[in-house]
């Protein structure tokens, strides 16, 4: 081997591989998803850097080495739950002959992300930096910029559920505001038991079949 030719295998073998765009993501989704399943388990301010390191299975240094400080890991986790909140408005559908149909499937919607425990690990990140004043700007900032890739889908759900009733501005508003404070609170259901002696699995479904149809009756009456 020629002493060009050696001099560049030793270079090679020396230069570090940069890690592939693949790797970077599934690193990237390991720790959110440390992140989200720490904040559930702990608090938001109990999810240490280190914890959420020790979930992921890498170092303090990798978390800096891919968002640089906590709070930019946080605001990931956020972006994180409105890309897939966008995700799903865009493929979503909805058909139905009644009221009732439309919202029961409006309903099944809000609930795939209000929903979930995710999300309230979402609100911890959101009630906290938001009040935080070194991070309040920057939250607001994001969910602004994340808001405009859902809000037209959202519109156009609400439009389909609402039928005839979506040229009442203050009705549509009030029929997402109502769906999705019960899609939330189904995640609260065991922290709320005191409130009620029936099971989760039967509020549940009793309420989500009460709730579709009151509010169904009344969006076909104010559209008659």
């Amino acid at each position: 081997m020629s002493n060009r030719a050696s001099e560049s295998a030793s270079e090679s073998e020396a230069k570090p591989r940069s890690p592939r765009p693949e790797a970077d993501q599934a690193t990237k989704r390991q720790m959110i998803d440390a992140a989200v399943a720490c904040i559930l388990d702990r608090g938001f301010y109990r999810a240490s850097s280190n914890e959420i390191a020790r979930r992921a299975g890498v170092t303090w240094g990798v978390i800096q080495y891919h968002f640089g400080t906590r709070e930019a890991l946080m605001l990931a986790v956020l972006e994180d739950g409105a890309s897939r909140f966008a995700e799903l408005v865009e493929t979503a559908q909805i058909e139905g002959d009644t009221a009732v149909e439309r919202l029961e499937q409006l309903l099944d919607i809000l609930v795939a992300h209000y929903g979930t425990p995710e999300y309230l690990a979402y609100m911890q990140i959101l009630l906290n930096m938001d009040h935080d004043p070194s991070t309040s700007t920057q939250v607001r900032e994001t969910l602004r910029s994340l808001a405009e890739h859902s809000s037209n889908n959202v519109r156009r759900l609400l439009r389909d559920a609402l039928g005839p009733g979506r040229a009442n501005g203050d009705l549509a508003t009030t029929m997402f505001l109502a769906l999705r404070g019960f899609a939330v609170s189904q995640q609260l259901l065991d922290t709320m038991a005191y409130d009620t002696v029936a099971t989760k699995t039967d509020r549940a479904k009793g309420q989500r079949r009460l709730l579709t149809q009151i509010l169904g009756s009344y969006l076909e009456q104010s559209s008659s």
